[in-house]
């Protein structure tokens, strides 16, 4: 396997979600999933990861909190499963990895972001 970059892995797994999800979804899910996926990086760096990802899964977009747990967990977050992970993880981690965790998530949201509107289906 060839030496890929933190930057490639991030967009290899957002890739493959986001068609994945692309393939699956009607019309009105995706105009949802792609606005919120349009705002989701900011809202991490403006209000942090653990009220971010609580922001979203109280609006029920628990699909898209799903989708960045998957691309986190392809970067090396083992246990990024599912939602429910990445809320606990977001809640309960300390400091350190609650950074890392973070960072990678800002990264993972944008890389999302940029698949979404990619794939035409902008509102």
């Amino acid at each position: 396997m060839p030496v890929q970059t933190r930057g490639q892995r991030f967009a290899m797994v957002a890739h493959t979600q986001i068609s994945f999800r692309a393939q699956n979804k009607d019309q009105t899910v995706a105009a949802e999933y792609v606005t919120f996926a349009k705002k989701f990086p900011s809202l991490i760096h403006t209000c942090g990861l653990t009220q971010a990802v609580a922001f979203a899964l109280a609006k029920k977009q628990v699909e898209y909190v799903a989708d960045l747990a998957y691309v986190l967990g392809g970067v090396g977050h083992s246990g990024m499963t599912s939602a429910k992970a990445l809320d606990e993880a977001a809640r309960t981690w300390e400091v350190g990895d609650y950074m890392r965790l973070s960072r990678d998530a800002i990264q993972a949201a944008s890389w999302l972001k940029r698949y979404v509107e990619a794939t035409g289906e902008v509102d």
